[in-house]
């Protein structure tokens, strides 16, 4: 048996959040293994970009609720209708292969909405499930932002579900900043802000586009206003209840009156700092207590799935989410575990060398990992990264 996994292909509506422009290198690989017996393609989440599509933004700024209830395969159609040749390929790999489809964050209403997975099942004759865990070679594939606190689901006192902040805050800078941005600067500028990697980095490069662009408006105050407004609505204010309840009196200080625009700024600021000193692969970390632990609990799967999960065999963990690519050793009792992070096939646009002073650089790593036991007993990891690197305008 061989398993294919890829992650946060991200493939969108044409619209300018739609990132996906590897169409031909992803048909490509799926008829690669399309001739290979006994195999199986494993996306690892956000597979389709369902989030930020023209379809969720004609809703406008609706609950969670009402939005997961009145999405219907017009979501789904409208991608197909861009990357036909895709579809058509994922298809061909289906009469013949398994093709198995883990939901994210940023598809999750795919789990929600049981129009929208139909919908999907028809066109790719995929399998939708909130995670995947192969017993017999002892692997488990999880999108990943389920250990992420923005972007995992939460529960209220009284059980009521509450969504993650990083979906509200998605769809309303979808209003209230990208459509201004967009009147501001070239279409590749909008999409790239979405695309900076570590996240928080956006900072310095909002910095990097008003040193190149004369644009005659701050973008970077005018991104933490808006966070800033986001955060003192009725939905942010409720995640913060739920999720930082003996914080909330320190939220009113820099989200209201009195504390204000400028202090919010400078408390934002200063934790990028102290994140940016304290970078590391915090997925990484959470697969290794999974390997030695062999269980989730249920306050992890929130919105996924009920009850603890338990993994009597685990040799192997793959995650996505973070948008970069992994593979690990992690010893566990004397025996070798390994974990996978397939990275993403959207554009990253990261600092070169890691450093400001250089600029900002969009590339491409169209990672993708084969796990196969062609023996009794053995298990064979096999990972590949097809490059596709390119440099922004304001290099």
């Amino acid at each position: 048996m061989k398993q294919i996994f890829i992650s946060d292909l991200h493939i969108g509506d044409g619209s300018a959040k739609d990132d996906f422009q590897f169409d031909d290198e992803l048909i490509e690989l799926l008829e690669h293994f399309e001739a290979q017996p006994d195999t199986e393609l494993v996306i690892v989440g956000d597979g389709l970009e369902l989030l930020e599509n023209r379809a969720v933004k004609d809703f406008g700024l609706v609950s969670f609720e009402t939005l997961v209830s009145s999405l219907d395969g017009k979501v789904i159609s409208n991608i197909e209708k861009k990357h036909p040749r895709l579809f058509e390929s994922f298809r061909k790999f289906s009469k013949h292969h398994r093709i198995t489809y883990i939901v994210g964050n940023h598809d999750y209403y795919l789990l929600a909405n049981q129009r929208l997975r139909e919908e999907l099942v028809d066109r790719l004759n995929c399998e939708v499930v909130p995670y995947y865990y192969n017993e017999e070679i002892g692997l488990l594939a999880l999108h990943g932002n389920q250990f992420d606190l923005i972007n995992k689901f939460s529960r209220s006192r009284d059980g009521t579900l509450v969504p993650p902040l990083g979906d509200y805050l998605a769809r309303y800078m979808m209003f209230h900043f990208d459509e201004y941005l967009e009147s501001l600067v070239p279409e590749e500028i909008l999409s790239d802000y979405d695309n900076v990697r570590p996240s928080l980095d956006v900072f310095h490069w909002f910095e990097r586009v008003l040193e190149v662009y004369d644009l005659g408006v701050d973008i970077l105050e005018l991104w933490i206003s808006t966070f800033l407004k986001m955060m003192q609505t009725v939905e942010a204010r409720m995640w913060m209840k739920e999720n930082f309840p003996y914080l909330r009196c320190l939220s009113k200080i820099f989200l209201n009156k009195w504390g204000g625009i400028t202090l919010g700024s400078l408390l934002i600021r200063a934790t990028m700092k102290i994140r940016g000193a304290r970078r590391s692969d915090y997925l990484f970390k959470r697969a290794k207590k999974l390997l030695k632990e062999g269980k989730i609990e249920a306050q992890e799967m929130i919105g996924y799935a009920d009850g603890d999960i338990h993994l009597p065999k685990l040799n192997v963990v793959v995650f996505g989410h973070i948008h970069h690519h992994a593979f690990r050793i992690v010893p566990v009792k004397g025996q070798n575990r390994f974990y996978i992070n397939c990275g993403t096939w959207r554009p990253v646009v990261e600092k070169v060398n890691g450093r400001k002073k250089y600029g900002f650089q969009k590339k491409a790593e169209l990672f993708y990992a084969v796990v196969s036991v062609p023996r009794e007993g053995d298990l064979e990891i096999t990972t590949n990264v097809k490059n596709k690197t390119s440099k922004s305008k304001f290099l």
